[in-house]
């Protein structure tokens, strides 16, 4: 085959590729351009501050997320209001995500990267972002597959997205959203605080329970301590026990929102509690706490006395009603302290805040069922004699007379003090017992030792007191 022949057949080959890959809608990056460029956002920056509504899909799950009133609801919830922070999360997210690599693919492409909504296999469907802005969807995000990392370290080099509004291509964001799940219980704002004034006032009574002895606290403000109403003369607020129900529902949150289908099959309300409040504001509240029943798998067993296991905890549904409030505070008087006209100046500006913020709870609170944890409530199972001791008798405080001192006058003769002992006076003499006194008398007797005489000495004879006679000495040496 001569080159020309040849040329002509690379020549050929080249236009077939050619006419192929352009008939085709191959993913290609270098023969075509994606709409967005690396760098750029997937999401407008207007669209994701000004959006209103967002709707999160994630295999079966949907939470629909709408703002009312400016303030962000669950709308599987009954518009209950929205965790702050998961919004905040998703929309930072949002802002974040720029294009890392654009990748030109077409519809029939995209299983590849798991972005097909419309897939009927399991765990193929891709978890989707709905951005609406005045009721009119503005843009969908598809999240697919995570893209594995080249560098060796099985990490994570982003993931796989499309938009609704872009048919050039799949981008790779570094955004992963792993964070993102689409269950309505997981979206909404579980603190439950209507005591977060702090309360001054609380009286638990038990409708349907006789056993159970009604109660009443109450205190100045909320930095004094609760006194037991209705104490006798021997009887006193026990602090420790009463101590606890100041932050009661201050700061507490709730596990779970219940229906109120629910609620009557599963609250047992022959030992409800019922608890009137008033806060520092002066808003009442009514506030029914009812212990959930026992199933099969909270009944108690019978264990080896020898090691007793503890019951179950008993989970409470709490429901709230706000009766009134807050109410106008009272005015103080010309002789009042500094501080508390600066704390009633205080009380009168906020008025217009504190009554929106009620409002809000009457919207929030009315008709729902909220199930709290035992800790979180138990302490208003407390009888009365839990919060009451016998009282302490005061001791009378001990005092010490001390005679008059006498104030000499200018015409008083001096008086002379008594002279100081001197430093080298001998101390006291101290008594000793006498021998004998107090115990007994201990001898110690020696026998007598016999002495033998010395040999070849002179006898001494006493003659005369003063003078003594030498005679001859026994066995004399003969001549002397």
């Amino acid at each position: 085959m001569s080159r020309l022949q040849l040329l002509i057949l690379w020549i050929l080959a080249l236009g077939a590729g050619f006419y192929y890959f352009n008939s085709k809608d191959v993913p290609d990056s270098i023969s075509n351009k994606t709409e967005l460029e690396v760098g750029s956002q997937i999401v407008p920056s207007d669209l994701i501050e000004t959006v209103d509504s967002l709707t999160l899909i994630s295999g079966e799950d949907k939470a629909s997320l709408k703002k009312i009133d400016g303030r962000w609801v669950v709308s599987e919830k009954g518009d209950f209001p929205a965790n702050y922070d998961s919004i905040n999360q998703v929309i930072g997210a949002l802002r974040e995500a720029k294009v890392a690599q654009s990748v030109v693919a077409t519809d029939e492409y995209y299983d590849r990267f798991k972005l097909d909504p419309t897939s009927e296999e399991e765990g193929e469907q891709p978890d989707t972002i709905s951005l609406q802005k005045d009721g009119k969807e503005s843009s969908t995000i598809f999240l697919g597959k995570t893209r594995e990392s080249t560098g060796g370290s099985g990490g994570r080099a982003g993931r796989f997205v499309r938009l609704s509004n872009d048919k050039t291509g799949v981008y790779v964001i570094q955004e992963s959203f792993s964070f993102l799940n689409a269950d309505p219980n997981n979206w909404i704002n579980k603190s439950l605080t209507p005591l977060k004034e702090g309360a001054i006032k609380m009286e638990v009574t038990a409708p349907n329970d006789e056993s159970f002895k009604s109660w009443s606290i109450s205190r100045e403000t909320v930095r004094d301590n609760f006194i037991v109403e209705g104490l006798g003369e021997k009887e006193e607020t026990k602090s420790n026990e009463t101590a606890v129900l100041k932050n009661l529902l201050a700061g507490a949150t709730f596990t779970e929102l219940i229906t109120s289908e629910d609620y009557k099959e599963r609250a047992n309300e022959k030992a409800a509690r019922q608890l009137k409040a008033t806060d520092s504001t002066g808003t009442i509240f009514s506030i029914t706490i009812t212990p959930e029943k026992k199933t099969e798998e909270k009944e108690e067993k019978k264990d080896d006395p020898a090691n007793p296991t503890p019951p179950p905890a008993v989970d409470y549904f709490v429901s709230i009603e706000i009766l009134n409030g807050p109410t106008k505070p009272e005015p103080v008087g010309d002789d009042a302290s500094v501080q508390e006209k600066a704390v009633y100046a205080e009380r009168v500006n906020n008025l217009a805040n504190v009554s929106a913020g009620v409002n809000q709870m009457r919207s929030t609170y009315g008709g729902r069922y909220f199930l709290v944890s035992e800790t979180t409530i138990g302490a208003l199972n407390k009888n009365r004699g839990e919060l009451i001791q016998p009282k302490k008798e005061e001791k009378k405080p001990v005092t010490v007379a001390t005679p008059p001192i006498r104030v000499p006058n200018p015409g008083d003769k001096a008086i002379v003090p008594p002279p100081l002992p001197t430093v080298n006076a001998p101390p006291p003499s101290i008594a000793r017992p006498k021998e004998g006194q107090g115990k007994p008398k201990i001898e110690a007797v020696t026998p007598p030792i016999q002495v033998p005489p010395i040999p070849n000495q002179p006898k001494i004879e006493e003659t005369a007191p003063g003078s003594v006679k030498e005679t001859e000495l026994e066995g004399k040496k003969t001549g002397e």
